[in-house]
């Protein structure tokens, strides 16, 4: 063969690589995380402000109940971005998941959870497809590539893993998902067999905190993640302790997670400002959380489980200069007693 048509022929073959190996169009790294060495993006996007699920431990189905038994896990909110890579041939799951669990240590990240194939789910099949990454029915379909490639995946050869990275500008989350290709990969134009690995990150932006209603879940999923939640949403007049009637919507959501979660314990805690002194804010965020828990006890709860704190102004989340520091100083907190005694 003559060397002018054998340079022909092999520049044609990396380039046919190249075209085929290609990203998808449109698509980008993101900043805080680099991809593995040598894979291909296969789907890209980014919307604004979404939610982001991500699971803190194994998804169980409940043949008896016929539903998925309740599992924790965290919701966040804000600038989110979801990628799939298809990674080099011959890297399996658990190799792709351990270089992304340590770009994210690298990078700072806390890592919440991870698992691998039944740490991760079990009895039914598609769990965290369908608990954490909204996989439907009516969305397996070829105009939803991203969801159809995640049906029919082998759990015995998935990993997952999530983690947090804690920023004064905003928590950053990220779930990773390293999975074998089924046949519905080819969605994702994915060679079956080969290493996917979906990455969403969302980016939390930092809450206003305001008179805002949380609601129980978001509750729940505060509580599992840091191990209490701040409420602004329980209102007290100035130097009183009886609660103000627009604090209803707030207790009701109290009421519905204690009735959700038989097994939680809480301190009920009182935060002020530093307006007055430290012994009279003392006494009025005991007489607060006082409040609070006869309130929830009026609703049925136990009081077994409620236990009230009044801490003064001895724990801010804010410099206490401006009324806006002020503002998010005071504030009611439940913390999870776990199985600690009280006395």
């Amino acid at each position: 063969m003559k060397p002018a048509l054998l340079a022909v022929m092999l520049v044609c073959v990396l380039s046919a690589r190249s075209s085929s190996a290609a990203d998808v169009k449109g698509g980008k790294d993101h900043p805080l995380l680099k991809r593995y060495d040598g894979s291909t993006m296969l789907w890209y996007e980014q919307k604004n402000y979404d939610a982001l699920r991500l699971a803190l431990e194994c998804i169980v189905f409940d043949y008896g109940e016929g539903k998925m038994k309740p599992f924790k896990k965290v919701d966040a909110e804000g600038r989110k971005t979801t990628l799939y890579y298809n990674l080099p041939s011959g890297i399996g799951t658990l190799e792709g998941a351990r270089q992304y669990e340590n770009e994210l240590k690298e990078k700072g990240f806390e890592i919440l959870f991870r698992g691998t194939g039944e740490e991760i789910e079990k009895n039914k099949g598609d769990n965290l497809a369908m608990e954490v990454y909204g996989m439907t029915s009516s969305n397996t379909d070829r105009e939803h590539p991203q969801f159809m490639a995640m049906q029919g995946v082998d759990k015995t050869k998935s990993n997952y893993l999530a983690a947090r990275l804690a920023r004064s500008e905003g928590d950053v989350f990220c779930s990773v998902w390293a999975f074998e290709a089924a046949w519905t990969a080819a969605s994702l134009k994915a060679p079956e067999k080969s290493t996917v690995v979906r990455v969403d990150i969302c980016e939390v932006k930092p809450m206003e905190q305001k008179m805002v209603l949380v609601k129980a879940e978001e509750m729940e999923g505060q509580i599992a993640l840091n191990g209490k939640v701040a409420l602004y949403g329980i209102l007290f007049d100035t130097d009183k302790a009886s609660i103000r009637p627009d604090s209803e919507p707030t207790l009701v959501e109290i009421s519905k997670l204690l009735q959700n979660k038989p097994g939680l314990r809480v301190l009920v805690v009182g935060h002020t400002d530093t307006q007055g002194s430290f012994e009279y804010n003392r006494s009025l965020s005991q007489r607060r959380a006082d409040s609070v828990v006869a309130n929830l006890a009026g609703r049925g709860i136990s009081k077994e489980r409620l236990f009230p704190v009044g801490v003064s102004f001895a724990s801010p989340v804010a410099a206490n200069a401006t009324e806006e520091g002020r503002a998010k100083n005071r504030r009611v907190e439940l913390v999870d007693m776990g199985d600690a005694k009280a006395r």
